[in-house]
């Protein structure tokens, strides 16, 4: 019997708050909405993408915290696939995002800043590798030497940008329209239920990092009452700002300026604010995307650790410091993958294959969720989704149709995003516990 590693529970309301929201408000919202508005050419229809991903990710939040509430362990999704579909479709789950799409999304976001670094700093241009590296190595010390420390640093982060995002909201829903706003409700081209589907996937993507932030459960003080109320007051509070933000580029670009712009809160910022406005951008995207990958490199070792737990062959991987109580090999281990794929030449093409190719575990944890209502009615359960059988059938069926539509527009991208899952079938049965031998 593989003896189960713990993380104490040093985070309370406040870390956990902050980690949602420092996850979900990345580099998404400055250049998302560009691409949804070329796809949906109708601010009706453009606002109902937002609308819809917002409550696709609050009929989400409601399932995860019911899940989270009967497994109050590391490892989020993981656990849940573990305990509501099967461990095969858990490792199929964490072996991918432990290889591929954790890493790789941590490679991106570290690049970004590295490029925005290398514009302000000029001793730093044209070492955007080095500085990206140097980046991660630096977040994953601090995860090593300190949980605490990196929750609360994440958490003010957070707030910081949240406030400076809102401010941006209402600057520029106060300044005068842009020129482009009397012809915004006009369609710039065809309107299909495809094209809506796209864009949800892409809206969905900046929503997300709600189901990130379920990792590190098993570190939260009272978790099955904790990690509901961060779980539904931190998606809500998200989407009531990503809605006012895009309501102020439409105002200050319209809809065919938000379209044609290449960095749409730049250039909203720009229009309705002059040249502060652009230079309050620069800072926010900066600071923005460092809160998301500081998030992320939180709570992203979780899930090696979480696998760690359940096998003895991966045993090393749920070490815990023995003077800092953090899982320093399982960040070890993200970081060294992270740097690695600093270097690859299509990470980023990789990361946005693979988030089509993650959605069937929001499926599988959607349809795990009605299985253990049916297969354990009897179970503790803490919290209890609202709504029952309605909201989360809406997440299960709006998941499912995204799914579907996205390997019907795209079928080679979702295929190349997807291989990855099966990667995780042959290494659960390398490395599963098997009885021991009397």
């Amino acid at each position: 019997m593989t003896t189960r590693a713990r993380l104490p529970r040093a985070l309370g309301t406040f870390a956990a708050s902050g980690t949602l929201v420092g996850i979900m408000i990345g580099s998404g919202i400055f250049r998302v909405p560009s691409a949804v508005a070329t796809l949906v050419p109708d601010t009706g229809w453009f606002l109902a993408v937002w609308v819809v991903g917002g409550l696709l990710a609050l009929a989400g939040a409601f399932v995860f915290a019911e899940f989270a509430a009967m497994f109050p362990d590391t490892g989020g999704r993981y656990v849940y696939l573990r305990e509501g579909i099967s461990p095969v479709a858990a490792y199929a789950y964490a072996i991918g995002n432990v290889l591929l799409l954790r890493p790789t999304s941590l490679a991106a976001r570290a690049m970004l800043i590295a490029a925005y670094i290398g514009a302000l700093v000029p001793v730093a241009d044209g070492h955007a590798h080095l500085t990206a590296a140097a980046i991660l190595i630096g977040l994953g010390l601090l995860n090593v030497v300190s949980t605490r420390l990196t929750a609360a640093s994440t958490a003010i982060t957070a707030a910081g940008k949240a406030g400076l995002l809102g401010l941006l909201a209402l600057l520029l829903l106060a300044a005068e329209p842009g020129s482009h706003a009397a012809t915004a409700i006009t369609p710039t081209g065809p309107l299909s239920l495809q094209n809506f589907g796209l864009a949800l996937v892409t809206v969905v993507w900046t929503y997300s990092g709600w189901g990130q932030t379920t990792y590190i459960t098993g570190e939260v003080r009272d978790a099955e009452r904790t990690m509901p109320r961060v779980l539904i007051g931190g998606v809500g509070f998200v989407i009531v700002l990503f809605l006012a933000l895009n309501l102020g580029y439409l105002h200050a670009l319209g809809l065919p300026g938000v379209a044609a712009s290449s960095a749409v809160a730049t250039d909203a910022a720009s229009a309705a604010l002059g040249a502060r406005g652009a230079q309050l951008v620069s800072v926010l995207v900066i600071v923005s995307v460092l809160g998301s990958l500081a998030g992320s490199m939180f709570t992203s070792p979780r899930l090696p650790f979480a696998l760690g737990q359940d096998s003895r062959r991966l045993r090393a991987l749920a070490r815990v410091h023995g003077a800092y109580q953090t899982p320093h090999v399982a960040v070890a281990v993200t970081v060294g993958l992270a740097v690695i794929y600093l270097w690859g030449s299509s990470f980023e093409k990789l990361v946005s294959d693979y988030i089509l190719g993650s959605w069937p575990f929001y499926v599988l944890c959607g349809i795990g969720f009605f299985r253990l209502r049916r297969l354990r009615p009897d179970a503790a359960r803490p919290y209890r989704a609202p709504g029952y059988p309605w909201v989360p059938g809406f997440f299960l069926a709006t998941a499912t149709a995204m799914v579907i539509n996205g390997f019907a527009a795209d079928p080679i991208g979702a295929i190349t995003g997807s291989w990855v899952m099966l990667i995780g079938i042959p290494v659960y049965w390398l490395v599963r516990d098997r009885p021991e031998t009397p």
